[in-house]
């Protein structure tokens, strides 16, 4: 019998992941993302899955400057970032749709690494980091986020 590779078994295992959370009936929501007291900065850590998303919300106010940049040790992960008006559903294939306006030069061609703008109105915007369909099966990465 000849062992799989360790790049098949981790794809198969994404896959089980996959079906396993399709079979769960619900979109898991976006995880807030919060600012110790005084601060204007936070990095989140996380990894992502090849062809998913991980999802996050941080509550903004009108007129406030907000940064966003993500850093990847591999992988094309990239990230959106959606207006208040945003709702997340789950597709028949178990996947996060996001239906919303995405804010200018944060959006699905753009391929953000980083962005800056200003809050138009306050509420909770949705941030989905991303990953290609191209690449590792996993990507690391660190998304920062400072609201001024």
């Amino acid at each position: 019998m000849r062992p799989l590779a360790l790049g098949a078994v981790a794809l198969l295992l994404a896959q089980l992941a996959g079906s396993a959370l399709g079979q769960s009936g619900s979109v898991p929501p976006p995880t807030p993302i919060t600012f110790l007291a005084g601060s204007t900065l936070t990095t989140v850590t996380g990894q992502v899955v090849l062809g998913g998303s991980d999802l996050y919300y941080v509550a903004a106010k009108a007129g406030q400057t907000m940064l966003v940049s993500i850093a990847a040790a591999e992988g094309d992960i990239s990230f959106l970032v959606y207006a208040p008006n945003a709702s997340i559903a789950k597709a028949a294939d178990g996947k996060s749709v996001i239906r919303g306006t995405t804010m200018p030069d944060a959006g699905p061609n753009e391929h953000a690494k980083a962005w800056v703008g200003t809050i138009p109105r306050s509420g909770n915007y949705l941030i989905a980091v991303t990953m290609d369909e191209t690449g590792p099966v996993f990507g690391d990465y660190n998304l920062t986020i400072s609201l001024q």
